[in-house]
């Protein structure tokens, strides 16, 4: 089911699990309707899929685990059974698994890390969903410390691009929580060897990092989520007093936006500001050279305030 693409870097076509557990859905639906309905096939389906999600990351830590199965859960939504089954066809044809090894190819050229040990699951994500289909091109993905990564897509519009893309991105995640290891305690996510919590500006600069190499690996890609915001004066002063926040909640409301006082990726934006900022600085530098440095000197000395590039 998973065959070794790069060293240390290992693809799985996690669809494929998840295309034969709902061919059972449907068997299941079939065999009770018309008494049952859809709701009791879907409730199975999400119980195997659970079951597969932990198994496959039971090697990780307990939080990272159960953070990985809730996405791949949330991820699949409520789908139609024959929407979803065709789908996952039509996405298999395209072969994404050879997209992605090739993807990490060459960000393994461009950022090597050669005592780095981790997976790329591919999984469905949800058809219905307009963020991932619409905002995100079709894919999506979430790094679970520097072992696994979990890509979700839907196949709509360019979305192997944007898998390629997306999996550069992550790539950098994993390379990052490699050089900077992670944890949980109080609620926080703190880093092992100085104990210190995560701040909004270390999730901020990741994630423009991630970015900035991810643009390296593939130029002619330009999401639409690190673009400069339309009212960047007025955010950013918002954003820099609240830099040293180590609430997760706080963070991934300034990483991701809220719908109301925060727009939308304003974190991702900022962070991608910051890192061109610091590279502009220093034209001799390139992104791979910023995944080992922490995120305080990156932003000091990328003399970033606020101004659009």
């Amino acid at each position: 089911m998973s065959t070794p693409n790069v060293t240390g870097l290992t693809v799985v076509p996690a669809y494929r699990v998840v295309a034969h557990l709902v061919k059972q859905a449907r068997k299941l639906s079939e065999a009770n309707a018309p008494s049952a309905g859809p709701g009791q096939a879907l409730d199975s389906l999400e119980q195997k899929v659970r079951q597969y999600v932990r198994s496959a990351l039971s090697s990780l830590h307990g939080a990272y685990s159960e953070i990985g199965e809730r996405w791949a859960v949330a991820q699949l939504g409520d789908p139609a059974l024959d929407t979803l089954a065709e789908a996952l066809e039509v996405a298999d044809k395209a072969a994404p698994k050879r997209t992605v090894a090739e993807a990490l190819r060459r960000c393994t050229q461009l950022l090597p890390q050669p005592d780095l040990s981790a997976r790329f699951l591919l999984f469905p994500g949800d058809g219905e969903s307009r963020l991932l289909t619409q905002a995100m091109n079709g894919v999506t993905g979430v790094t679970l410390g520097d072992q696994a990564t979990l890509l979700f897509f839907w196949p709509v519009g360019e979305w192997l691009s944007w898998l390629a893309y997306t999996a550069a991105h992550e790539y950098t995640h994993l390379v990052r929580n490699h050089l900077f290891p992670r944890g949980f305690a109080g609620g926080r996510i703190v880093y092992l060897k100085t104990q210190k919590a995560e701040t909004l500006l270390d999730a901020m600069v990741a994630e423009g990092m991630a970015d900035v190499v991810a643009q390296q690996v593939y130029p002619q890609m330009e999401p639409r989520w690190v673009r400069p915001l339309e009212d960047e004066t007025r955010i950013w002063p918002r954003v820099r007093r609240r830099l040293r926040v180590t609430d997760p909640n706080e963070i991934r409301r300034f990483i991701f936006g809220d719908g109301d006082r925060v727009p939308q990726w304003t974190g991702y934006s900022l962070g991608c500001c910051i890192v061109r900022s610091y590279l502009q600085r220093r034209p001799f530098d390139c992104a791979a050279d910023l995944v080992g440095m922490e995120a305080e000197a990156i932003f000091r000395e990328s003399g970033y305030d606020g101004e659009e590039l």
